[in-house]
């Protein structure tokens, strides 16, 4: 038999004492994250925001496309709970409406940032040497390049759309990730399941994927809980500075924008309802995250 056979094949006992040892490994963390209140409590906040933004529509039902300027900015009142905006639109089916787009924005941007970051991470960690290196240097020259100026310039050439924001944002957020799985990588590439792979002749891109990205998913998930919620705060700035999706789409950053040029005017209502969702997802997603880190016992700060 093979040194190959002999390190891969396993009886049935081993292979329920390796399901048990994965299984406990998973309960310790649940239950740990279970354990934080607080935790717990932005993940209910999460899944309420999620269904008012998308499910809320079906109940709640609103025209979004057409402008009613005979009804713009009315107050608070039976049948429009939050008002109407300045061209009419119901306020409460406003949020809903902006709600998604933000949300698809965020996990989009975010998925995009993580995959980029764990493939670019572990790729050099685990490869090291003159790649290693270069690849770094990559991520250094971009980090040295203020983001918000870099998002600016890419949402000036590119026409906004939910798509150009998912890409706009994720390809700027990839670098923080990326450093974070290379640490992960290079721990791990010396570790002995690695180094016996390697020895039976594994590839590279199977190892990657098998040992290094599979061992580094805790570190993976908190900073994706964080990298949604940059994304909630950089799309709110880019619609707030004018640069989000052209009506009638919107979100909760175009929707405080607009408010504020009322907010002196006494309608409230335009610009405190977009302005507590946006703190409040952004929040949630934040005591998720450190939640997770503490579950995992990870020393992963954001940032």
């Amino acid at each position: 038999m093979s040194l190959e056979n002999v390190a891969t094949v396993r009886g049935p006992e081993e292979d329920a004492l390796a399901a048990q040892a994965d299984a406990a490994a998973g309960g310790v963390w649940l239950r740990a994250f279970t354990r934080n209140r607080l935790a717990v409590a932005g993940l209910v906040v999460i899944v309420a925001l999620l269904l008012f933004s998308f499910a809320g529509p079906l109940f709640y039902h609103t025209d979004q496309i057409h402008t009613r300027l005979a009804l713009e900015t009315l107050p608070p009142g039976t049948g429009r709970p939050l008002g109407t905006d300045d061209v009419g639109y119901d306020e409460l089916g406003r949020l809903m409406t902006g709600g998604q787009t933000t949300l698809e924005v965020a996990f989009g941007a975010a998925a995009v940032a993580v995959v980029l970051g764990v493939l670019w991470g572990a790729t050099a960690g685990y490869v090291g040497g003159l790649l290693d290196g270069l690849m770094m240097r990559v991520v250094d020259a971009l980090l040295a390049i203020p983001a918000l100026l870099l998002l600016l310039f890419l949402a000036t050439v590119f026409r906004p759309s939910v798509l150009m924001l998912i890409i706009v944002v994720g390809v700027t957020a990839w670098l923080v990730p990326a450093r974070l799985i290379r640490a992960e990588a290079l721990s791990l590439r010396g570790r002995e399941y690695v180094l016996a792979a390697k020895t039976m002749g594994v590839r590279a891109p199977t190892i990657i994927f098998r040992h290094i990205i599979t061992n580094s998913i805790g570190t993976i998930l908190v900073n994706a809980t964080f990298q949604v919620a940059d994304a909630i705060l950089v799309v709110a700035a880019l619609s707030f500075l004018g640069l989000g999706i052209a009506p009638p789409a919107t979100n909760w950053g175009a929707m405080l924008s607009g408010g504020l040029n009322y907010t002196f005017s006494g309608f409230w209502w335009l610009t405190y309802p977009p302005g507590v969702a946006i703190v409040l997802t952004v929040l949630a997603f934040n005591v998720v995250g450190d939640g997770l880190r503490d579950a995992f016992g990870l020393d992963t700060r954001h940032g």
